[in-house]
């Protein structure tokens, strides 16, 4: 996870180096001038103004003040439970550590505990079915990497898991990739049928697990595994050989399966690479190519790292990490660019609410 955590006073820019020594991922600590921790740190006058320039750029964000003013500075940028950042409060003293936004899908629960174990501090998550121990399909969507639909039927079917009425999982065994699904969920607690007991079940709501549209009566949302899109780079004449090395070892750091990608993307420089092309055929992967415009208005809108060398000779300096957001419609970074022999990889993960039949239109 790339984070940010935000402090006010010097006390809380001291547990923020805590906070960042004891936990994963890539941490930036944002300190307020004149409340500096003496870590390395970028510093800031106004947290509403600092809020404003990074809510986008970081997939979480821990801020270390008093609840109401990380509350009023996030207030103008909250979008979607899909697309927003995890977002975190602790007090200074590191008592308290607030799951405050995007709690599922974001994984501000998780990340909660996490923070809140490094430092000895109580997680406080108030998201119904957590408190009630329960499973939720966001949750589970966001652990297997998968993407909900339709968005707005998560309120119903939580509700449901929430007060305890019949929740029924279903596993589409047609689905790519179900043997491996199925074990995942098992290894997870969750008791599911094949889809094809669908019609006879009572249920008050369900969760199905398919690629496929489907329609049921009742309260329900589709999980759908192949969720992952993946932007590469690569030299002039690279062969096949190189891509397929580089794609299944970037699956394997971002702890993916091959099942889950949904298609490839580059930039058009590279439309005519045959070793790229020949690997999208024998995967059976559709591959789409932007233009080096399109790629660079996504590496500035989000902040990705570029190489002048590249961004010299075709026109964008970051290709495959722009090419994986650009694909996905500006979903989330999985595994930023990582170099291998003669190829870069990326992948994005597509958001909830973002359907394939928009992402084709948008394509056109």
């Amino acid at each position: 996870m790339k984070y940010a955590v935000i402090s006010v006073s010097k006390e809380g820019a001291m547990l923020g180096t805590r906070v960042k020594s004891g936990i994963s991922g890539e941490g930036t600590l944002y300190e307020r001038k004149g409340a500096e921790s003496g870590e390395k740190a970028e510093y800031f006058n106004r947290t509403l103004a600092l809020t404003s320039d990074i809510f986008t750029r970081y997939e979480g964000l821990l801020y270390i003040m008093a609840s109401g003013i990380a509350v009023r500075a996030i207030a103008p940028h909250v979008v979607s439970k899909a697309s927003d950042p995890a977002v975190l409060v602790m007090d200074e003293c590191g008592k308290h550590c607030i799951s405050l936004l995007s709690g599922h899908l974001g994984g501000a629960n998780a990340w909660a505990r996490e923070v809140a174990a490094a430092v000895g501090a109580d997680p406080v998550i108030t998201t119904a079915t957590d408190v009630h121990a329960r499973r939720a399909p966001d949750d589970m969507a966001r652990e297997l990497m998968m993407r909900v639909e339709p968005l707005g039927a998560l309120k119903p079917v939580n509700s449901f898991i929430a007060e305890g009425k019949k929740v029924a999982w279903f596993l589409d065994k047609d689905t790519e990739g179900a043997a491996s699904i199925a074990q995942r969920l098992s290894e997870k607690g969750i008791s599911f049928l094949p889809l094809s007991d669908l019609p006879e079940e009572e249920f008050d709501g369900c969760v199905l697990i398919s690629n496929h549209p489907i329609h049921v009566d009742k309260p329900f949302v589709r999980l759908i595994p192949k969720n992952l899109y993946v932007g590469i780079g690569c030299k002039r004449g690279t062969p096949e050989a190189l891509i397929e090395a580089a794609y299944k070892k970037a699956l394997s750091m971002a702890n993916a399966y091959d099942y889950q990608v949904a298609s490839l993307a580059s930039v058009d420089a590279k439309a005519d690479e045959k070793g790229l092309l020949d690997f999208a055929l024998h995967h059976h992967l559709p591959i789409h190519f932007y233009k080096a415009e399109e790629l660079r208005s996504i590496a500035e809108d989000f902040g990705l790292p570029i190489s002048k060398f590249v961004e010299n000779t075709i026109g964008v300096g970051n290709v495959c990490q722009s090419a994986a957001l650009m694909e996905s419609m500006k979903g989330k970074t999985l595994l930023p660019k990582t170099k291998f022999a003669s190829a870069t990889v990326a992948i994005a993960l597509g958001l909830s609410g973002s359907s394939v039949s928009g992402r084709d239109m948008k394509r056109k």
